[in-house]
């Protein structure tokens, strides 16, 4: 599946530099990530940690960019923090540390042109692509590499004729479920002590982590980023009189 996407991405954009490519763009970006898993099921914005990182961008068309990426955070959960019965017994906790490295494709919901701040200077966009995760614990023997399916949405706006600001929420889908660290446990040892009922044989053959769901991280950024290189891209002067 991987291979077929870094593949198609390949065939895309190759076809779409052919026909006019507009220039480069390099940023830096800040803001938070946090953790879903067996720990955390479903809030969002769950114990949100620094994200720092930068990326460059090129632009092929006013419709979609290619992005490579980079960013340094952490994610970090526990039981402790629900009121469930279950996971209070349980007591699970874990923090780690996260380097990601992705490709993706900006696609733009509308004509964008780079450099003019005075028409088509904003639009929402999707983006999409892979990602490649580096997972560290405490322990070096526990540090493993994970791939990811990055999606999300976001806005970006020219604020000066080469300075773009944008936000973006996105979420990360991982092919591992052990950043938690926690999967397929039997719960034979809890499970009277949780819910006090008796443990029987279909009981027993359910888990503490969920086997088969893998495990999200999720990152909402703010970034801030230099164009240059643009064909056509013209004196400031000419934007400030076409804005009045």
């Amino acid at each position: 599946m991987t291979v077929t996407a870094l593949l198609s991405f390949v065939f895309l954009f190759s076809a779409l530099s052919a026909k006019s490519q507009y220039g480069l763009e390099i940023g830096f970006n800040g803001g938070v990530s946090y953790y879903m898993g067996d720990i955390n099921y479903a809030r969002q914005f769950y114990h949100p940690r620094h994200n720092i990182g930068a990326s460059v961008k090129f632009h092929f068309s006013n419709r979609i960019d290619l992005r490579i990426g980079y960013f340094n955070s952490i994610l970090t959960g526990k039981d402790a923090d629900f009121n469930n019965v279950f996971q209070q017994v349980r007591n699970k906790s874990f923090s780690v540390t996260l380097n990601e490295l992705s490709v993706q494709a900006e696609i733009n919901f509308l004509p964008y042109l780079y450099g003019d701040v005075a028409r088509n200077s904003f639009t929402p966009y999707l983006q999409v692509g892979v990602a490649g995760s580096f997972i560290g614990r405490t322990a070096n023997d526990e540090d493993f590499f994970t791939m990811a399916l990055p999606f999300g949405v976001g806005f970006k706006k020219n604020i000066l004729p080469r300075l773009v600001l944008s936000i973006e929420w996105a979420f990360r889908w991982t092919f591992s479920d052990m950043i938690d660290g926690i999967t397929n446990e039997s719960i034979k040892k809890d499970y009277e002590l949780a819910y006090g009922y008796p443990l029987t044989e279909d009981i027993n053959r359910k888990q503490l982590g969920f086997r088969y769901t893998n495990d999200w991280y999720s990152v909402a950024l703010v970034g801030i980023s230099y164009t240059f290189k643009i064909g056509g891209l013209g004196c400031p002067a000419y934007y400030k009189k076409h804005q009045k």
